[in-house]
């Protein structure tokens, strides 16, 4: 039966090949229309698209096709439609200008959407000025590579009568909705609200990936578990990334740079567990990592640079291990709101120790505190930070280098690297 049955799949995908054609639209030629050549394709079948621009509605694909794009013809969808629209497997998209999808406030209208599909592609494509970019919903084993990406949301944002983001005028750069076995590539995202979102998303990839200037996150998680992200840069958004209610999550070799503000982080992370956090770099950033209720999570060799806070941890946060990383001219290196620490610090590079290695071995042979407490009183009394660099802030630092039991005993690195921890990049 089995033997029988591969013989079938052989034979239908021998026939396909042989029979597939390819149908050509250009503005002159008998073709004109890609609604047209949607209409008289078959499975398989090449549609060729000649540079022109196209406004065509809401082009529906319902056959396992490909959309090739030469010279990058501009499909517009005139402020009114859902561009392009896919209902079918294994159909590829390239080389196309999608832009001017419509918007709407009960609709999740995209430059592309493909719904409950399997093994399709979109690469080497221009979206502009879409509500969404690119929408996979309850889709698998798809993949995203190499597109340009860029939102309506300019960084002089528009703003209600109050002065606030309007984050509701934009939908996200890249967004899947439980999806699996999805593939994330050298994309380059801008000016939405989310950059990258993911959502019920599980086993999937996102790499090599420019994403900056987004209202909100440059990427989002929430509920999407045996996840990486490797590689990527996440830059001057309204914050970095944020990963929510998730468990099984690999970052790795991340840059997370400029993510500035009032509210501003780096990498926020909500009700994590199992994790890694790996080889990225935090670049001034107001607060590089914030964790609440994260656990059972190793963040190692990692770079902390200049940020305002380099880890903000609430005491609801256990059984994590901070190993080889460099903490170098942030203004606090660890925050918290409990004198307890439930964490591990350990063999980390503190820009800022004072201490003293007489054995030469590269460990200082003085426990180093983190938690400053100055930086304990702005967690509990965020208003106190109108004292940074004043005269009793001196005094407080004065006191706590010589009676440091006033601060946290238990949330210390007992042994700090006398020099930075070098690791690969």
């Amino acid at each position: 039966m089995k033997k029988l049955l591969c013989i079938k799949v052989i034979f239908l995908i021998t026939y396909t090949l042989s029979y597939a054609k390819t149908i050509t639209v250009c503005p002159d030629c008998e073709i004109s229309s890609i609604k047209k050549a949607l209409q008289i394709a078959k499975d398989g079948d090449t549609i060729l698209i000649k540079k022109g621009v196209y406004k065509e509605g809401n082009i529906v694909v319902k056959k396992s096709v490909k959309l090739i794009g030469e010279g990058y013809p501009v499909i517009d969808g005139q402020k009114k439609y859902e561009v392009i629209t896919v209902k079918a497997n294994n159909v590829v998209v390239k080389g196309l200008v999608i832009q001017n999808s419509g918007k709407s406030d009960i609709e999740d209208i995209a430059g592309i959407k493909f719904f409950r599909t399997k093994n399709c592609r979109i690469e080497d494509c221009i979206l502009k000025d879409n509500f969404w970019g690119i929408y996979f919903a309850a889709s698998k084993n798809g993949v995203i590579k190499n597109n340009k990406i860029f939102g309506p949301a300019k960084l002089k944002y528009l703003k209600s009568a109050f002065g606030t983001r309007i984050e509701t005028n934009f939908g996200n750069g890249i967004h899947l909705w439980h999806c699996k076995n999805m593939l994330i590539e050298s994309n380059h995202v801008k000016n939405h609200r989310d950059g990258i979102y993911f959502e019920f998303v599980k086993n999937s990839t996102i790499i090599n990936n420019i994403s900056e200037k987004n209202l909100r996150y440059g990427l989002h998680f929430m509920f999407s578990n045996w996840d990486n992200y490797i590689n990527n840069i996440f830059r001057k958004n309204g914050a970095g990334v944020a990963v929510m209610y998730t468990k099984y999550v690999y970052m790795a070799h991340n840059t997370f740079d400029h993510n500035w503000g009032m509210a501003s982080y780096g990498l926020l992370l909500k009700e994590i567990y199992d994790s890694y956090i790996y080889h990225n770099t935090f670049y001034k950033n107001t607060t590089a990592v914030f964790a609440d209720n994260t656990n059972r999570t190793v963040i190692e060799e990692n770079d902390f640079i200049e940020n305002g806070w380099a880890i903000r941890i609430w005491a609801n946060s256990q059984d994590n291990i901070f190993r080889h990383n460099n903490f170098i001219a942030n203004t606090f290196n660890v925050a918290t709101n409990s004198f307890k620490n439930p964490n591990t610090y350990t063999e980390n590079y503190w820009s800022d120790y004072k201490g003293y290695d007489l054995n030469s071995d590269g460990i200082g042979d003085v426990p180093y505190r983190p938690v400053s407490l100055f930086g304990y009183f702005t967690e509990n009394y965020p208003l106190s930070l109108v004292l940074t660099r004043s005269f009793f802030i001196y005094l407080l630092d004065y006191t706590e280098r010589n009676f440091p039991m006033i601060i946290p005993s238990e949330l210390r690195d007992n042994r700090p690297l006398m020099r930075r921890y070098e690791w690969s990049k």
